[in-house]
């Protein structure tokens, strides 16, 4: 018999959970629960028939990518507040892109690769994991898992017991001595077993039955691989990352976290995060409508079925609160869906950024071989550190006013107006979300609706303020939650406060919303069962 049901005792007090389990899935549209589901026997099939579904998630800023999705998902705030911009910004003292996981304080642990060099201390604020553990005094364990180091390191946030990710060179999980001198026992045991090597051997074949056409000129290949079409045989470690096994091998080492590490049995609540990175991966090359991204969402539905089979396994009911989301959605690809007469299209920002350059010295009276543009990134332009306050202010006036002529060009702010009092017009409240200014750019350009940046040759990207790649799944499942489906507009920075007001710990330092409150309605705690644990004076 499950230990999930939905039948509600009315006035019955639950305790807290003795695990948190943070499900985030790479690049998961919102629509794809719905487009995948008739498929679905396993755990996302299951999650929906189960769980407590809010159907109308957003992320409310700007620009939609993984760092700033998984920062925001577990401090319960925005860019603007806790910092990561983007997954790599312009560092106006260093002259060049800083990395948002980068620390060159730390050492790689369980590699060689200076890849590994990497913690939270960018992080400005702390997340729900960072106040468990201080609620219990850290006597809990927190523990991030994920294929990307950011997407392991930025949910568990500063206090974490490990971070550990994948490290394509060496085929092995890693960390760094932001943890510890050593990575722990039981990821070391798993590494000793070497499941990539067989992955290897293994071709990614169709094996769901899918009912897509395996034949599109608009995908991307693998790293190791000339053509787009199944079946895919990983020649690398970086190609497994786009297969299933990139799936696999997540689950199986959150189960030897579990075992090994007992979490759920102490004296506190654990917290468990795990990112599901090769979704995203596979979308970037292949594109949402390929057989690809159907058959490895068949896979996670395989695999997150046997996860929750063993979650029930080794926890009683009300034990265990899981919730699953994406940290951003995806954009058609252009190509695609312009044969269907949609609107959109790659933007070419490599011509637009030398012809803002161009306009620029001619309208501040530059020299030829002047830069005032000292880089662009993330659809943000960063200015030349030779200018004054004044001269800054008036070259983003500038750039603006030609911006806004430009084609497929929607909206364009300057970091003084980004700075300011705000607005209501729907771009700017999402790009004032995600603007610091000592991390932001000192004008941020806004695409019109299917835009997307053209580095990206074949599949899609993500990034903007628009609803495909703002609208992502949201369940929680566990307990006494009932299964329903609600449509109501909720925002991803309301699942931290719902869990620091569901297990009595503190708000993260920058909370800026309310929680859920049918989450809390259907897992009532009295004063005195609040974390469970005695934390003294």
């Amino acid at each position: 018999m499950r230990w999930l049901w939905v039948g509600v005792v009315l006035g019955l007090q639950a305790q807290p959970p003795k695990l948190v389990v943070g499900l985030v899935v790479d690049q998961m549209r919102a629509d794809y629960l719905r487009r995948f589901h008739p498929r679905r026997t396993g755990g996302l099939g299951r999650l929906l028939r189960e769980g407590l579904v809010y159907w109308n998630c957003h992320y409310p800023y700007f620009p939609t990518y993984t760092g700033p999705g998984h920062a925001s998902i577990y401090t319960g705030t925005t860019p603007a507040y806790h910092g990561i911009v983007a997954n790599d910004w312009w560092d106006r003292t260093r002259h060049q892109l800083l990395y948002c996981t980068q620390d060159s304080t730390v050492q790689p642990v369980g590699t060689h690769s200076d890849k590994a060099r990497r913690s939270p201390r960018l992080l400005l604020a702390t997340t729900i994991a960072d106040e468990i553990r201080y609620a219990c005094r850290f006597a809990n364990k927190s523990i991030g898992i994920a294929l990307k180091d950011r997407s392991a390191i930025l949910p568990v946030g500063h206090s974490a017991t490990v971070a550990v990710w994948f490290d394509p060179q060496e085929g092995q999980w890693v960390s760094s001595t932001y943890y510890g001198p050593q990575l722990p026992t039981w990821v070391e045991r798993f590494n000793a077993r070497r499941y990539p090597d067989s992955l290897l051997r293994l071709p990614w074949a169709r094996t769901h039955h899918t009912a897509c056409t395996d034949e599109s000129p608009y995908e991307g290949t693998l790293p190791s691989e000339s053509q787009p079409t199944f079946p895919h045989t990983p020649r690398s470690y970086a190609d497994l990352l786009y297969t299933p096994a990139g799936l696999w091998l997540t689950f199986a080492l959150a189960r030897e976290a579990i075992e090994a590490e007992r979490l759920g049995r102490g004296p506190c609540t654990d917290f468990l995060s795990l990112s599901f990175s090769t979704p995203d991966l596979a979308g970037h090359v292949f594109g949402p409508e390929s057989c690809e991204i159907e058959e490895l969402y068949a896979e996670l539905d395989k695999e997150l079925g046997a996860f929750l089979r063993y979650l029930e396994r080794r926890f009683q009911r009300g034990e265990v609160l899981v919730f699953l989301t994406a940290d951003h959605g995806a954009a058609p690809t252009p190509e695609v869906v312009s044969e269907r007469g949609f609107p959109g299209g790659r933007y070419p920002e490599a011509d637009l950024v030398p012809r803002a350059q161009t306009y620029l010295r001619s309208a501040l009276g530059l020299p030829p071989e002047a830069s005032p543009i000292a880089a662009f990134a993330n659809q943000s332009f960063y200015f030349s550190p030779s200018f004054s306050l004044v001269e800054r202010a008036r070259a983003a006036d500038l750039l603006k006013a030609w911006l806004l002529t430009q084609p497929h060009v929607i909206a364009a702010y300057t970091a003084q107006e980004l700075a300011g009092v705000g607005g209501s017009a729907y771009p700017f409240t999402r790009v004032q979300a995600g603007f610091h200014p000592q991390r932001s750019g000192d004008v941020i350009v806004v695409y019109a609706p299917g835009w997307i940046e053209g580095s990206y040759r074949t599949g899609t990207t993500h990034g903007s303020i628009w609803t495909y790649d703002t609208h992502v799944p949201l369940i929680w499942w566990g307990g006494r939650l009932p299964s329903e489906g609600l449509y109501e507009p909720v925002r991803i920075t309301q699942i931290a406060p719902t869990l620091a007001f569901l297990v009595g710990a503190p708000l993260p330092s920058a909370a800026t919303d309310a929680p859920l409150l049918r989450v809390l309605e259907r897992w009532p705690l009295s004063a005195d069962q609040l974390l469970g644990f005695d934390v003294g004076p």
